[in-house]
């Protein structure tokens, strides 16, 4: 969220998004499988270059029907003020794709023991440990709340200043 709101037309959260859940996948497949490690080819540099390229071109379009369906349901129940332009450009699903992808491997580096993010060139993890988990947690969270408290507040000017101009 962070993000975000610091570049906003520049940055897709749906794409940003699409993405972990796509990275995750592979863990959910090994967790179902009882296989262990968890974290393989898809959580390593490598893996997220393959997967920001793919949801750089997918992720567009999925974004821009995400946002159609959000829209059509705040509309349904009154709450226009929720509605989102529908617009992603390739720009905003291009940073939202890597961005996505790099920092999930960077932060899973950070927090799990079976991660080895530099496969096939390296089996070792020198970022495993280098901060605690808890306070790693915390920053994520923290900066989570103030991006989305930075985002609310700047569309909320926004979208009054639309309101006053449409007035007149």
């Amino acid at each position: 969220m962070f993000v975000k709101a610091a570049m906003p037309r520049h940055f897709s959260i749906v794409v940003f998004g699409l993405t972990q859940i796509a990275v995750d996948l592979e863990v959910l497949w090994h967790m179902v499988r009882n296989e262990y490690p968890y974290h393989t080819f898809w959580h390593t540099y490598l893996g997220a270059t393959i997967i920001a390229a793919v949801l750089t071109v997918l992720g567009k379009p999925a974004s821009q029907w995400i946002k159609t369906l959000w829209n059509r349901m705040a509309v349904k129940r009154g709450n226009v003020d929720f509605t989102v332009s529908i617009s992603t450009t390739w720009v905003a699903s291009f940073t939202g794709a890597s961005i996505g992808a790099y920092s999930h491997i960077l932060l899973d580096s950070l927090y799990h023991p079976d991660s080895e993010p530099f496969q096939p060139w390296s089996a070792s993890n020198q970022l495993r440990g280098v901060i605690n988990p808890h306070v790693l947690e915390v920053a994520c969270v923290v900066l989570g709340i103030a991006g989305l408290a930075w985002f609310i507040s700047r569309e909320r000017r926004k979208r009054k200043a639309r309101a006053s101009s449409a007035i007149v």
